[in-house]
C-alpha cells in the first residue's frame, strides 16, 4: 500500500513539474542509441579535393596547386664563374615569388622501376640503314640499368600554390606562374615541362604504392568518382610511435632542423646520392619584405640588449667589458649582414622546412637508411 501511495505522489510531482523522468546515464538506452564515431578511409588521408585532367589540384576551399617537372642542370662540374651566375640566376627565381605563393621542391628516389626507365630510353628503329647501331646503344643502355643503380629512378618536381576565390580565378593566376616559373628554369639551363593531372596523379600513386604499375584514365573515372581511389594503398596505419605502415611498406618521416649560418651548395646531392628510397621536400615561403625587416630589426635590439647585459656582468666581476661570448658575437654579426641584404640587395627572407620520407620493407632497413643521412646532415 505504501509503494502504491510513493508511486501515485510521484506521478503528481511528474504532472505538476511538467517534466520527464531522466534517464539513467550508461543505461540500455544509451547503449542502444549511442552513435558511432565517424570511421576515416584510406582516402580521407590524402589531402586534396579534387585533380583536374590540367594538373591543377584543388587542395581546399581556397587553395590550389599546379607541379612541373624538371631536370638535372650541370652545376657541380662547372668552372666557378658559371656556378656563381647559376646561383644568383637561382636566387633571383626565388626572390620573384611573393607572399601570396607557396613553393614545393620535391626530390623523389625510387629502387625498382627497372621497366619504366627501360621504357624512357627506347629508341625506335628507322629503317634507314643505323637500326644496327640503334639496337646497340639500347643493349648499352639497359645493361648501365641493370649494374648501374639497382633501377633507382630519380625524380624532381617543383608546386606552386595559389590561393583563390574559384577554380577560374585559380587558373588564371597559375598559368601566369606556369610561364614564369618555365622561363626562369630555361635561363639557367634547365629543362622542364609542365604535368598534367594523370602525370600528377602517377607521382602520387608510386610513392604511395612503390610496388605496383600505376593505370589510370581520365576517361575511366565514373561520375562522382574521386581520383584518389586509383592512388591509395591498400592500407595507413599510424601508431604513436616514429614509423607508420603503408600498404606493404614502412615508412618514417623526419625534418631537418639546421643551426649552422651557412649550408654547402652539395648538401642535397649528398642526400639524394644514398641509394635507396626517399623522398625529400622543400617547403618554402616568402614572408612580406616589410614584416621581415621589422623582424630583424627587432632580433638585432634583443641582441644589443644581450651584449649590455654582458657589458654590466663583465664590469661587475672586474673583467674588460669589451670581452663578449662568441656566439653572441656571431649572431650579431648575422643579424647585420641579414638586414643589409633586405633593405639594400633586395634580397627576401623565407620559411623553410624541409621533410624527409623514407620508406622499406623491414624495420631494421629503414633504420640503416635513417642512420645514413643522419650521418650525412651531422656534417
Amino acid at each position: 500500500m505504501q509503494n502504491e501511495k510513493a508511486l501515485r505522489s510521484q506521478k503528481r510531482d511528474l504532472k505538476k513539474s511538467n517534466c520527464k523522468p531522466k534517464k539513467d546515464k550508461g543505461g540500455i538506452l544509451d547503449l542502444i542509441f549511442k552513435k558511432e564515431p565517424k570511421r576515416y578511409t584510406v582516402e580521407d588521408t590524402i589531402p586534396y579535393l579534387r585533380l583536374l585532367k590540367s594538373g591543377i589540384c584543388q587542395l581546399d576551399e581556397r587553395h590550389f596547386s599546379k607541379s612541373i617537372a624538371f631536370q638535372d642542370i650541370n652545376y657541380q662540374l662547372a668552372l666557378d664563374e658559371d656556378r656563381d651566375l647559376i646561383f644568383n640566376q637561382f636566387a633571383n627565381f626565388l626572390n620573384s615569388f611573393d607572399p601570396s605563393i607557396s613553393i614545393e621542391f620535391s626530390y623523389i628516389n625510387q629502387l625498382g622501376r627497372n621497366e619504366e626507365m627501360k621504357s624512357a630510353i627506347q629508341i625506335p628503329d628507322k629503317k634507314d640503314g643505323f637500326d644496327d647501331i640503334r639496337f646497340e646503344f639500347r643493349e648499352m643502355l639497359k645493361s648501365q640499368i641493370v649494374k648501374g643503380n639497382n633501377g633507382l629512378k630519380k625524380s624532381k618536381y617543383v608546386t606552386f600554390t595559389v590561393e583563390a576565390d574559384n577554380l577560374e580565378q585559380a587558373t588564371s593566376k597559375l598559368e601566369r606562374l606556369e610561364i614564369d616559373i618555365l622561363s626562369n628554369l630555361k635561363s639557367m639551363g634547365v629543362r622542364a615541362e609542365s604535368l598534367n593531372g594523370e602525370e600528377r596523379l602517377k607521382i602520387l600513386h608510386d610513392v604511395l604504392n612503390p610496388n605496383k604499375t600505376f593505370g589510370f584514365s581520365y576517361k575511366d573515372l565514373k561520375k562522382r568518382e574521386s581520383t584518389k581511389t586509383y592512388i591509395v594503398p591498400d592500407e595507413f596505419n599510424f601508431t604513436p610511435s616514429r614509423c607508420f605502415k603503408f600498404g606493404k611498406f614502412i615508412g618514417s618521416t623526419s625534418h631537418f632542423q639546421i643551426l649552422a649560418s651557412e649550408l654547402s651548395d652539395r648538401m642535397l646531392s649528398e642526400f639524394l646520392d644514398i641509394d635507396d628510397n626517399i623522398n625529400i621536400s622543400f617547403h618554402i615561403r616568402a614572408i612580406d619584405q616589410s614584416e621581415a625587416i621589422k623582424m630583424v630589426k627587432r632580433k638585432n635590439t634583443d641582441i644589443d640588449k644581450m651584449k649590455i647585459e654582458e657589458n654590466k656582468k663583465a664590469v661587475r666581476s672586474g673583467y674588460d667589458m669589451d670581452i663578449l661570448p662568441s656566439d653572441l658575437i656571431t649572431y650579431g654579426e648575422d643579424v647585420k649582414s641579414l638586414l643589409k641584404d633586405l633593405q639594400t640587395r633586395d634580397e627576401r627572407m623565407f620559411v623553410v622546412s624541409i621533410v624527409f620520407m623514407n620508406f622499406a620493407r623491414t624495420v631494421q632497413k629503414l633504420d640503416n637508411t635513417i642512420a645514413q643521412i643522419s650521418s650525412i646532415a651531422n656534417k
